[in-house]
């Protein structure tokens, strides 16, 4: 008796907790995804920084991600309340295609690491060489590389004569006033450009190289944010380690609900059909 209890609230324990777990990344595909409808519709000008890679940008993955885990979440959280074999055999498929994904995602990135890494190069290159124009905000490239050289101190791709006869002015050696360090707080204010006299124009730094290269910034920012990725690495392997955790359980609990599933069933119509002594009668 005490062995078939157990059983029983084994059972039930963790089909609650798998139905726990899918519910919370239901709610939780739910909130990326109209985060990722949301960074599509207002911020989907700013990854053409790197066009070769838009359907990797953060609105993308964003709205993938959640699309994927509304669905894992679904048949993982109704499979296991209502003991819907269908749907947590589809939730075990799409569970092991992810791990092998990931997996494979993985072993090519570590395989194919320099060239990944050269083609960001010539991409945030050409970027800057062909596709910078400070008077078009609308493609948001402009935009992204000031933010980007300010919050990460750096200038260019490499250093500040990347920047030089860009198609944005081809004769000129020309620097974007980002690349410059602001100056101290002048009335109040601060940033790139000077106080102008009353009647004068401001001064804008970068257009005259030979006096404002003190105040270019001497790192290059491909540098500076592959040196911030790798600082952030253990965070990234962390996250992976919880997150194969959780996929390992989930196909362990998906496959032990699946393999009893029957056999509950069968306990429960034997105890529902009652048996009768029928005497035999002439």
């Amino acid at each position: 008796m005490s062995v078939v209890l157990m059983g029983k609230t084994g059972y039930t324990c963790i089909r609650h907790i798998l139905c726990g777990v899918n519910l919370f990344f239901w709610l939780l595909g739910t909130a990326i995804l109209g985060i990722g409808i949301y960074l599509h519709i207002e911020w989907d000008k700013y990854s053409q920084i790197l066009p070769a890679y838009h359907v990797l940008s953060t609105d993308n993955l964003a709205i993938v991600s959640g699309a994927l885990m509304l669905l894992i979440g679904f048949c993982g959280c109704c499979g296991s309340w209502f003991q819907s074999k269908c749907l947590l055999v589809s939730y075990l498929s799409v569970i092991v295609l992810i791990m092998l994904l990931e997996i494979t995602a993985g072993v090519l990135g570590y395989v194919f690491r320099q060239e990944i890494k050269a083609t960001l190069h010539s991409e945030l290159m050409d970027g800057i060489k062909f596709k910078y124009d400070p008077n078009n905000t609308a493609n948001g490239i402009s935009v992204t590389w000031d933010h980007v050289q300010r919050a990460f101190n750096c200038c260019g791709v490499d250093h500040y004569q990347d920047w030089y006869k860009i198609s944005a002015w081809p004769e000129k050696d020309y620097v974007p006033s980002s690349c410059c360090v602001d100056l101290p707080p002048v009335n109040g204010t601060e940033g790139s450009t000077t106080t102008p006299a009353p009647g004068e124009e401001p001064y804008v730094c970068g257009l005259d190289p030979e006096k404002d290269l003190p105040r270019f910034r001497s790192n290059g920012c491909f540098k500076r944010i592959r040196h911030w990725i790798l600082e952030h690495l253990h965070i990234v392997g962390l996250t992976c380690i919880i997150f194969a955790f959780i996929q390992f359980f989930s196909i362990v609990a998906a496959l032990l609900v699946v393999c009893t599933m029957d056999y509950k069933r069968g306990r429960r119509g034997r105890k529902a059909s009652p048996s009768y002594n029928r005497v035999p009668t002439l």
